[in-house]
């Protein structure tokens, strides 16, 4: 196999984890899940600061994995593909797979399940 021509792919797809990799941007596609919402509502759900909000969205918009649309002065940003939400809850069960504690269990399942309840 000559892998050098599939450098850009394998770059693509660690350029895609790389996005997941912060749990602030991971909190809100879940938050965008099947649910359009503005950057103030995110802020009061996150609790973090506007400025941090709109440089994770810009990130995740520029990467094509949430998109806006506006209305007058607001924007309002959903999720792109729902194909994004079955990657995070593809980590879940992997991760999931990892522990041992059954408190830690119990409590990746109830998230798995809000996760995918939010995909219907």
């Amino acid at each position: 196999m000559n892998r050098e021509k599939f450098n850009h792919v394998f770059k693509s797809i660690s350029d895609f984890y790389g996005l997941l990799a912060n749990s602030d941007r991971v909190k809100i596609l879940g938050l965008l899940i099947n649910q359009e919402r503005d950057v103030h509502d995110l802020q009061e759900m996150l609790g973090i600061s506007q400025s941090r909000v709109s440089q994770h969205l810009k990130l995740l918009k520029l990467n094509k994995i949430v998109e806006e649309r506006r209305d007058g002065k607001h924007v309002y940003y959903h999720v792109k593909d729902a194909n994004v939400s079955s990657v995070v809850a593809s980590a879940l069960q992997f991760y999931m797979l990892t522990i041992n504690d059954p408190k830690e269990l119990n409590l990746l399942s109830e998230l798995l399940n809000l996760w995918k309840q939010k995909e219907e």
